[in-house]
């Protein structure tokens, strides 16, 4: 076999070869590819999609239901929040929903939220509606839910009596001429009276004393027992007698002030239940009386209508430390007065305790040295006699 039929052999076998490839090609183009079946995927594993909570749930026209073309913005809560809690722009925002679905209660500007206190629960996604919410929270301490929903968290409350026992028995200068009211914030301050004890018996000082004194009667010797009360001293006067000092007065204490500060007012005053709607029967209106006519006299027998009674307890929020340092001090018979803070002051200052030597100290205040003299002062007790021009004899203009 020459070269030239060996060459020609190769080439239509070589052609042969490209004409099967390229049907084996063409042929697997125009089949359709196999699927591979999804793969499972456990929650919580890495790469699984996080589990739907809403938010990302499709529209209503790709999920096969349009939304209707009549909708209007409601305002919902981005979290859940407790009673009492103020509403924020940050926690806010707006939802559409069908108008038809959307009565007059529910909100649908968020400027009329902010700023307002939650009047239940509210939980996250809720559409908030006007009855949900007050303008102020002591709106709903007297009707709903009592002087709690005040008391900030993290305190508790505490009854305190209004009366100073030794300046203001009735109470008008400790609660800042009955100017305090619930939600305010007060400084309370505490005077201490602080007595000399005996380290032994742990009783006030001075100690009573009890003499046996031996006597003479009759040239024989009698023992007879003599008490000598409040313990004092014995001196000896010039003239050689023996006397017996005692004070004139109690022991005077040893004063210390200190101040518990920026302390929420709850309640002023005894709590009464809500009365029920039946009972809470308006007012009438006084008819007034024609021109000229007399003014009529109450009837025989009326009870005339008693004046009520100043309030005599404040309720107080505070810290559980300080609960217990001002119930410690209503216990020990502290004098405690109330400051009025102004409505936006809730800064902590710093105080120091005061007593004598903080006056001493701070003022500058020097000890005079003891003086065997003084001044005589005349004092007079003279009554005025009004005249007829107004003024008063014996008026000397002191």
């Amino acid at each position: 076999m020459s070269r030239r039929t060996i060459a020609i052999l190769i080439l239509i076998i070589g052609l042969g070869l490209l004409t099967l490839v390229g049907v084996f090609l063409i042929l697997g183009q125009n089949q359709p590819s196999a699927t591979p079946p999804p793969e499972e995927v456990t929650p919580g594993e890495e790469g699984a999609p996080p589990p739907d909570s809403g938010a990302g749930t499709l529209p209503p026209e790709a999920a096969g239901t349009p939304m209707p073309t009549d909708t209007i913005g409601v305002v919902v809560s981005l979290q859940t929040v407790p009673r009492g809690h103020v509403m924020t722009e940050d926690i806010l925002a707006i939802d559409r929903r069908p108008s038809n679905s959307v009565d007059s209660n529910v909100i649908t500007d968020t400027k009329d939220v902010v700023g307002m206190f939650a009047r239940t629960d509210i939980y996250q996604g809720q559409t908030l509606t006007r009855d949900k919410l007050a303008n102020n929270i002591r709106e709903i301490v007297n009707t709903e839910y009592g002087p709690s929903s005040l008391i900030p968290p993290g305190f508790v409350a505490q009854a305190v009596p209004l009366s100073t026992f030794r300046l203001d028995p009735r109470g008008g200068i400790a609660s800042v001429g009955y100017g305090v009211s619930e939600g305010d914030y007060v400084d309370i301050l505490l005077l201490f009276d602080m007595r000399t004890l005996d380290e032994e018996f742990q009783t006030l000082l001075p100690n009573d004393l009890a003499l046996f004194i031996t006597v003479e009667v009759e040239e024989t010797e009698e023992q007879r027992f003599l008490e000598i009360d409040p313990y004092g001293f014995f001196e000896e006067l010039p003239t050689g007698d023996t006397v017996h000092v005692r004070p004139r007065e109690f022991q005077r204490p040893y004063i210390v002030g200190l101040v518990i500060q920026n302390a929420k007012v709850i309640q002023v005053g005894q709590y009464t239940l809500p009365l029920p709607a039946a009972a809470q029967i308006a007012t009438a209106t006084a008819t007034p009386l024609p021109e000229g006519a007399p003014t009529p006299l109450p009837e025989a027998g009326a009870v005339p209508t008693e004046t009520p009674l100043p309030p005599e307890v404040l309720v107080i929020a505070l810290q559980p430390q300080q609960q217990l340092l001002l119930r410690y001090a209503l216990e020990v018979g502290a004098d405690v007065d109330f400051a009025l803070r102004g409505i936006n002051d809730g800064q902590l200052y710093p105080v120091e305790n005061v007593d004598l030597n903080f006056l001493l100290e701070r003022f500058n205040i020097e000890i005079p040295p003891d003086f065997g003299y003084t001044l005589d002062t005349q004092y007079y007790n003279v009554t005025p006699t009004p005249t007829s021009d107004g003024t008063f004899s014996g008026d000397d203009g002191s």
